[in-house]
């Protein structure tokens, strides 16, 4: 990352006490913070990669999550509980987050990783989040780790709807058939970009109407995509439908 070792230091120290650790965690934070590619190969410095703390930051931020929920809604049964978690943790939300605390800053990459653009991609971004919460665990405990989640996600887990979690092309299923306007189909319109790293563009339709076009990854998650636009604009298509049930 081209920064005085210092300076750095400085900096994470500011996080780590905007985030609720101690001095002593700080290493911890630092470790949570830097990418398994920053050593390159060489020797790691005196805290280490990510890796780990990734690995316990998940399962930390998974009870922390699934915590809330359960005491949140005493008669969910669990496949319920397990999407709404599924909705919060997943790894855009994740990465939503870790931007919003600056953890895209503050990441220690690789000059290879670095110049691929790593440092903006959701992945990276939600392991390091997690990552931070091991540190913040084992730094503070899980009280203090409690309170940043809640601190973090408690508006998103508090206004979570049905169409939040539930499968969106089950969802736009339903509502067209409920109104008995025939079935959806997905087509894929067009793609662009190379084969490594090819965006893909699809439309969710019922018959000629479309109801909704987006982007994705993958086929499987522009589709997914195409029936959440749909759901989020059904206005604008059910009143095509209605006339053309008439």
């Amino acid at each position: 990352m081209g920064r005085d070792k210092d300076q750095y230091r400085e900096i994470t120290a500011q996080l780590g006490e905007e985030l609720g650790f101690t001095k002593k965690g700080y290493c911890l934070l630092e470790q949570a913070l830097t990418h398994p590619t920053y050593f390159e190969g060489g020797p790691q410095g005196e805290c280490g990669d990510n890796q780990r703390l990734e690995f316990l930051g998940d399962a930390v931020v998974d009870l922390l999550c699934g915590e809330y929920f359960f005491k949140l809604y005493p008669d969910a049964a669990e496949g319920e509980l397990t999407k709404m978690r599924a909705a919060i943790v997943c790894e855009a939300g994740l990465s939503k987050k870790a931007l919003e605390i600056g953890l895209d800053e503050k990441i220690l990459l690789g000059r290879g990783s670095e110049a691929a653009g790593d440092r903006q991609r959701m992945s990276v971004l939600a392991d390091a989040f997690e990552a931070v919460f091991g540190a913040l665990f084992l730094n503070r405990g899980i009280d203090t780790a409690r309170n940043l989640f809640i601190k973090l996600f408690s508006e998103e887990m508090n206004t979570l709807s049905k169409e939040d979690y539930e499968d969106k092309k089950s969802l736009l299923q339903e509502m067209v058939q409920s109104g008995g306007y025939g079935e959806v189909s997905y087509r894929l319109i067009h793609t662009e970009g190379p084969d490594h790293d090819k965006t893909f563009y699809s439309g969710a339709y019922c018959g000629k109407v479309c109801l909704g076009e987006a982007k994705g990854h993958s086929k499987k998650l522009s589709e997914l995509a195409a029936a959440a636009e749909a759901l989020k604009n059904k206005d604008k298509w059910l009143d095509k439908l209605r006339v053309k049930m008439k």
